[in-house]
């Protein structure tokens, strides 16, 4: 099976194995996330699991990697529905208090981190690529939680450029919205590859789901 076809068969698993969860009810108006760094962790151990990247936020620790497999085999946790690179969110004890779906054979699941100018809540959009970008995984970290909020199933329509680079977050009573700085986009890269323009084309979570509007 080729990677485009297991992205494909990623994107109809992710339907089922993955649901929205709403944000808090008081909607902040018109509030800018910024992107930011927060502090790496160095060598940090998690037993079973290959860290590709942690930090720490608010005394909780971000953490992105996989499983390990045994020669070559899925093992538990991991299943052959739900494997490869994902986030996890521990607390001050490292002790995991959330785990993100699996994302298969994907190259590269780097997280990337905006902060509201107003309440603090943090956005955490993970950049998903195989040979190419294709999107990324968006979750709301809020009071020391993690919500998965949907796919941002869209690039830019440039292989220098991934979709986090052009990333504009905002929240208002609307939801939060995901908006691009670019010309020109790719709607469902690495399956259907379609070309748009960039005409105010946006994601908006409405506190039950992401939905595109183009």
């Amino acid at each position: 099976m080729s990677c485009k076809e297991k992205h494909q068969e990623k994107n109809q698993e992710s339907v089922t194995k993955t649901t929205a969860a709403p944000v808090s009810e008081n909607m902040i108006k018109d509030a800018v996330y910024t992107e930011f760094k927060p502090e790496p962790i160095q060598g940090l151990k998690i037993k079973g699991f290959n860290v590709n990247a942690a930090f720490t936020i608010n005394g909780n620790t971000v953490a992105a990697g996989s499983y390990e497999s045994v020669d070559g085999n899925i093992t538990l946790p991991d299943t052959e529905k739900d494997w490869g690179k994902r986030l996890l969110l521990l607390n001050n004890k490292n002790e995991i208090i959330y785990k993100s779906p699996g994302t298969g054979e994907t190259y590269l699941y780097e997280p990337h981190f905006y902060r509201n100018s107003q309440n603090g809540n943090i956005i955490i959009v993970c950049q998903l690529a195989y040979e190419y970008f294709f999107g990324g995984d968006a979750f709301l970290l809020e009071n020391g939680t993690v919500k998965y909020l949907g796919n941002l199933d869209i690039e830019t329509n440039n292989e220098e450029k991934s979709i986090t680079d052009v990333l504009k977050i905002k929240e208002s009573k609307d939801g939060i919205t995901f908006t691009f700085d670019a010309d020109s986009l790719v709607l469902k890269p690495g399956n259907e590859d379609k070309v748009i323009k960039n005409n105010q084309v946006k994601y908006v979570y409405d506190g039950s789901s992401l939905k595109l509007y183009q």
